[in-house]
């Protein structure tokens, strides 16, 4: 089925989201959006779902005129989309979410669902992407990871013609990463038409035949993919040249610093069986980098480093001393922050504002009042350091791209002056011209004596801004890497499988 779009707009208020972009989504092929965040890739894909109206433009399936008033519209018709964001229903089981909206097609006489067809039905979309998720799984026992790809079961559940992914991967491991890739390689040989936005050329390469370049919600150019280099993509995504690479340069490797600099300390940390006798020190001006296949270890301990959950052996001390946060506040009090895996499940409030999340963590205050003059003067500051971009403080959050609702998580935890900074995944749904300044911004602070525990699916992140690396499998830290300049991709996947 090909879809065509010819000259789709849509502003929203003052802000141009997409600008004249046209785009061919032919049969039996697939076809990535690439562009920085905020360029308009997934406002398309959300107009070409029925999710958003098109102020102007036309689009076409099948050279029938198409223009669908809802998602559910657009998915009888064929279209499905799977959004950048979680849109998980955690009351619901693993099978119900898949068939969130279609549960009555298994109801019986009386018309009560036949959770076992249900059951039957899900569970044979699941093996189909080879997942390795069951049904009968608890989601909350699932990583993001995986709920993510439930989520592409969904939209793959409604039997379409026409699939569109917004950042699919970028809640992966590099496995999960790998089956879905795959899976898309399947489906675009049963003839299904594909349309897949990423950050991450390696992936466009791997699957795209075509891609179409945004830029300020503009169309730039639309090229096979074999035909063009991906310093030629970048330079035409950011506007500038970054042949020179995306990762500032590291300091030379030293001798062990005084103890005197140690900011954070472990000794035999215990998170039931997720987390197994670990201790390691975070020091000052130091990015430590933690690698391991999800549910390996990293995420049990930035959850008892940041108050999440109590440990249940070992001792903990940060700027020498006794450091037991019972929960998350606790933590950001003593000063340690966290930006979370999932930004808009536990990093922000979308319907907030672009303010009211910059500041929750530590609103200034006159007395006992909450000190507006400040607040904003503090917030336009870090608006302007970290290059968000939004209408003004007080924008919603729901207004923002993916990348830019990034930045404010990150600004966030900055606002706080933290000693130890603890951050999953932050480039996650990310482009590279974003990717970059914030990690210049992250070098900057680490050469002004910031500890940093980085934790990352990013494999190429890891070995770009780590200092020191640990390697986590099976709940315990096996391995250090000391000089990750001279480490390869290639020995830290060895101790992590």
């Amino acid at each position: 089925m090909k879809l065509l779009a010819q000259n789709l707009a849509k502003s929203y208020g003052e802000t141009q989201a997409v600008d004249r972009v046209s785009i061919a989504l032919e049969p039996g092929s697939v076809h990535a959006l690439v562009g920085e965040n905020g360029a308009g890739k997934s406002t398309t894909l959300r107009m070409l779902a029925g999710v958003e109206r098109p102020d102007q433009g036309e689009m076409s399936l099948d050279g029938a005129p198409y223009a669908p008033v809802s998602a559910s519209d657009a998915a009888g018709r064929g279209v499905a989309l799977v959004f950048q964001e979680i849109t998980i229903n955690r009351s619901l089981t693993v099978a119900e979410n898949i068939f969130i909206d279609r549960l009555r097609r298994f109801s019986g006489r009386l018309g009560l669902i036949n959770g076992r067809r249900v059951n039957q039905a899900a569970q044979a979309i699941l093996d189909r992407l080879d997942l390795r998720i069951s049904v009968s799984a608890d989601l909350e026992s699932l990583n993001l990871g995986q709920w993510k790809c439930i989520e592409i079961a969904r939209a793959l559940s409604t039997d379409p013609k026409v699939l569109l992914l917004d950042e699919s991967t970028a809640y992966l491991d590099h496995r999960e990463v790998e089956s879905v890739l795959e899976a898309i390689r399947q489906l675009k040989n049963q003839g299904i038409t594909i349309a897949f936005v990423s950050h991450h050329l390696d992936e466009v390469r791997s699957v795209a035949d075509h891609l179409t370049i945004l830029k300020d919600g503009h169309w730039v150019g639309t090229f096979a993919t074999k035909e063009i280099a991906p310093d030629d993509i970048h330079r035409r995504m950011v506007g500038r040249n970054l042949s020179k690479g995306i990762y500032p340069t590291r300091p030379p490797v030293s001798g062990q610093k005084p103890e005197e600099a140690t900011i954070f300390e472990a000794r035999n940390i215990c998170l039931g069986e997720e987390l197994i006798g670990a201790s390691f020190q975070v020091r000052a001006g130091e990015i430590l980098g933690l690698a391991g296949l999800k549910g390996s270890g990293a995420d049990g301990l930035f959850c008892v480093v940041g108050g999440d959950r109590t440990k249940t052996e070992g001792n903990m001390r940060l700027l020498g001393e006794s450091f037991q946060p019972a929960t998350p506040a606790d933590a950001w009090r003593a000063g340690v922050a966290h930006l979370p895996g999932d930004r808009t499940g536990e990093g922000l409030i979308v319907d907030f504002s672009v303010l009211e999340n910059l500041l929750m963590a530590g609103l200034p205050r006159w007395g006992p009042f909450f000190d507006r003059r400040k607040a904003v003067t503090q917030g336009r500051e870090l608006i302007s350091r970290i290059g968000i971009k939004a209408a003004g403080v007080d924008a919603s959050c729901r207004s923002l791209s993916g990348g830019n609702l990034q930045k404010v998580v990150v600004g966030k935890c900055l606002a706080t002056s933290p000693k130890l900074l603890l951050l999953n995944n932050p480039t996650r749904g990310v482009d590279v011209g974003a990717r970059l300044e914030i990690y210049q911004l992250i070098r900057d602070l680490v050469n002004r004596g910031l500890a940093v525990v980085l934790s990352s699916e990013d494999m190429p992140e890891l070995l770009g801004m780590a200092d020191r690396l640990l390697v986590f499998r099976g709940g315990r830290i096996v391995h250090e890497f000391l000089d990750v300049a001279a480490t390869t991709e290639h020995e830290i996947v060895r101790y992590m499988t």
